[in-house]
């Protein structure tokens, strides 16, 4: 039979040579039940501290959802607002008050684009909800809205959205929801 080899007792640090097993961790009863408390509180301290992070994770994944519908709120009144008394993008329909902020690319498809000025525009109820978004027309009178340059780097920018998934942070929300209450006191 072999002779174990000498270790370091993981408590006191001393050296041993392991009589039980040859796991064995601890050089004695004593040091096993000190190490085994040791291990304990660590354990538990660790715990505490993922959970910790998991539930602020959890309120933070809880915000968001509203977090993004105030940010939408926002920056649909800006659009509207920009475009007011331009007819509808789709239809040109002439100019109500209650026309939606229509995008060319949708949200969830294109979620990068979600407060993109040039994918977002005045659009009649009819076009927007019923017609869904009326793209065919859309796509052909954004281009006199902003104009081929722009909307080239667009399509480019929604070609990269489409491939890589985007998530939104409370950060970045309330950073645009600040930029655009201050854009629309600026109208």
């Amino acid at each position: 039979m072999k002779k174990a080899r000498r270790k370091r007792c993981k408590e006191c640090k001393e050296l041993f040579t392991p009589t039980y097993s040859s796991v064995q961790m601890v050089c004695s009863p004593s040091c096993a039940y000190a190490y085994s408390k040791r291990r304990d509180t660590e354990k538990r301290e660790k715990n505490s501290v993922s959970l910790a992070k998991a539930e602020k994770e959890h309120r933070q994944r809880k915000r968001l959802p509203e977090s993004l519908k105030q940010t939408q709120i926002v920056f649909n009144e800006y659009i509207r607002e920009r475009d007011r008394f331009k007819p509808c993008i789709s239809s040109n329909n002439p100019w109500k008050s209650d026309f939606d902020a229509g995008h060319l690319f949708s949200v969830k498809q294109y979620s990068e684009l979600r407060f993109d000025e040039d994918n977002v525009h005045g659009q009649s109820i009819q076009d927007n909800r019923f017609k869904e978004g009326n793209f065919e027309d859309y796509i052909v009178n954004v281009r006199y809205r902003i104009g081929d340059d722009r909307l080239n780097a667009l399509l480019k920018r929604a070609e990269i959205s489409k491939q890589r998934p985007f998530k939104w942070t409370l950060e970045a929300l309330k950073a645009i929801r600040i930029k655009y209450k201050k854009k629309l006191k600026e109208l």
